[in-house]
């Protein structure tokens, strides 16, 4: 049976993903906002996003995700993520130690594994990290975690402590009732309030509650 890995903080989140148009402009606003050190990393190779990371327990981080100035494609999120003017919550993960597994048992009780893409596998690239990454369905709800099995993790933060922590994090979709079954059938603790299409978080951070309330964003990232 797949695991569904606990975090320092005490919850389930692995990471949260939050859209800027601009990465290390936002990453220095986010400090500015914060009062706590964002860690900018190197874009990966060939992905359209850059994503800088503000730590919430030694395992667990809110990931800011701008697009990739060095990336030459054309996908809808690239140009999404240019467009945006404000920060805008658009995903979350939870992490697994069996991806395989889990998309068995998300199957057997009428859910589905989908887009399963793995990255640097097998740590061909010693100083990046290894993924598994999917997401929950049948389809996209962002509110919905997606899934995330890591082979091996480079720590984006070193040794740097946590500043800031989640003090609520709020989901909230118009099927709400079905994504929770399948949510308490695979162990999962978090659950959708029913109401449009909405992510809320509050941060408690070094400056006081910071709070983020944006409509979900309707494709996958």
């Amino acid at each position: 049976m797949a695991d569904i890995l606990r975090r320092g903080h005490g919850g389930q989140l692995d990471h949260l993903g939050i859209g800027v148009p601009d990465t290390e402009d936002w990453a220095g606003r986010f400090e500015t906002m914060t009062g706590a050190t964002v860690h900018v990393g190197e874009p990966e190779p060939d992905q359209f996003y850059w994503s800088a990371s503000l730590p919430i327990s030694a395992d667990s981080y809110i990931e800011l995700v701008g697009p990739n100035p060095d990336y030459r494609g054309d996908l809808p999120n690239f140009e999404y993520l240019k467009q945006l003017t404000q920060p805008s919550i658009d995903f979350w993960y939870i992490a697994t130690d069996d991806i395989d597994g889990l998309a068995i048992e998300a199957e057997a009780v009428g859910g589905l594994i989908e887009n399963v893409d793995w990255v640097n596998r097998g740590g061909l690239e010693p100083r990046r990290s290894g993924y598994g990454r999917a997401i929950l369905g049948p389809g996209w709800i962002p509110q919905r975690p997606c899934i995330i099995q890591w082979d091996h993790q480079v720590s984006r933060h070193g040794d740097a402590a946590p500043e800031c922590a989640i003090a609520s994090f709020e989901l909230f979709h118009p099927t709400a009732a079905e994504s929770n079954r399948l949510l308490e059938d695979l162990g999962i603790e978090a659950r959708l309030s029913p109401g449009p299409s909405r992510f809320r978080l509050v941060l408690d951070t070094p400056n006081g509650e910071l709070v983020f309330d944006n409509p979900g964003f309707d494709a996958p990232g």
